[in-house]
């Protein structure tokens, strides 16, 4: 058996392993694709558009990571309104897995990680380079593990509001604040409003991180990858970007996450002149101590309460919709 054959061998394990992933796909990091396998479904899917939304995910988080002194990245989900893109970058590679949430979630982790030990043994033969150790081998696939396992445990936070009962309906700043204020859950190590040209509107931060880089600058740098990845989806047959979380780390036990979701859209004035509008994402830096439940609960919250005093917006309605779908299904 030739090497890409048994690299099909194993992209065709992982499609198997569950009923509602739809494509797995290799490609480089520049988006060429290197070898797929996928199934009859009736959500339509590019497989060129996934590989450039793979090449823009695993990029989008690059330079927060290298600010923040957080290195690897080892996975990133990135909802859509139809399916979640699950992308691993193996050597100079990134393998994703279009995957249907709505049907079944979370991945069977246990059989995910076997395949990227295989995997990433295989891709050392594909491209010539240096056999890879054991050690090597069984560490990547355990982040990995870890990652998807960590993602989808930890303890479900209630759906509610955090918004004030009376707010300045000119003003709404200060009733961002509150909400900011309100959270029930000390998950985050900083999580931000940021406007579309990456201005932070407000931010919170826990006190001692010492983090090496500004919260302002953190915020700008997420919600850019944000919108480049939102303008290249644009039109996509898997619907609107929804959200984006990448777990980033070296000691399973210690990741930590970015979570980047659409907020609504702040009126600056009563007039409905489309220039006094800007869209609102909110962005979050956090340690999947908790597990990733939570992180996304609390997320949700926070946008919700965002929209009864801004406004809905129905793509940000369809993200606290996405979130309420994950929690439905059984954590272990």
């Amino acid at each position: 058996m030739s090497v890409r054959e048994s690299l099909i061998k194993h992209l065709t394990s992982i499609l198997r392993a569950s009923n509602s992933t739809i494509l797995v796909i290799l490609c480089d990091l520049n988006g060429l694709s290197i070898a797929k396998i996928g199934r009859k479904s009736d959500i339509e899917i590019n497989p060129n558009q996934i590989t450039s939304l793979a090449s823009a995910a695993f990029s989008a988080s690059e330079e927060n990571w290298e600010d923040l002194e957080i290195k690897d990245q080892v996975i990133s989900f990135t909802f859509f309104e139809k399916v979640c893109l699950i992308t691993i970058r193996i050597n100079e590679t990134l393998l994703t897995i279009v995957h249907d949430y709505y049907k079944e979630w979370p991945l069977d982790a246990d059989s995910l990680a076997s395949s990227m030990y295989y995997i990433k043994e295989k891709l050392s033969e594909f491209f010539g380079t240096a056999k890879e150790s054991e050690d090597s081998l069984e560490d990547f696939s355990n982040k990995v593990r870890s990652a998807i396992y960590l993602f989808g445990m930890g303890s479900e936070v209630p759906f509610v509001s955090y918004s004030p009962e009376n707010f300045d309906s000119v003003n709404l700043l200060p009733a961002l604040s509150f909400v900011l204020d309100s959270l029930q859950n000390p998950i985050f190590i900083r999580y931000c409003l940021v406007s579309p040209n990456g201005l932070t509107l407000d931010a919170r931060e826990v006190s001692g991180q010492n983090l090496p880089i500004s919260v302002e600058a953190f915020s700008a740098n997420a919600n850019v990858a944000f919108q480049k990845m939102k303008e290249e989806s644009e039109g996509s047959s898997i619907g609107k970007l929804l959200s984006y979380v990448a777990i980033s780390g070296q000691d399973p036990e210690n990741f930590y996450g970015l979570i980047t979701c659409p907020s609504g859209i702040l009126k600056f004035s009563k007039s409905e002149d489309t220039s006094n509008f800007q869209d609102v994402s909110f962005v979050g830096l956090f340690t999947l101590t908790y597990g990733g439940i939570p992180i996304i609960c609390e997320a949700r919250n926070i946008i919700y309460s965002l929209l009864n005093i801004i406004g809905s917006e129905e793509t940000t309605e369809k993200f606290i919709k996405s979130v309420n779908v994950l929690t439905s299904f059984k954590y272990d």
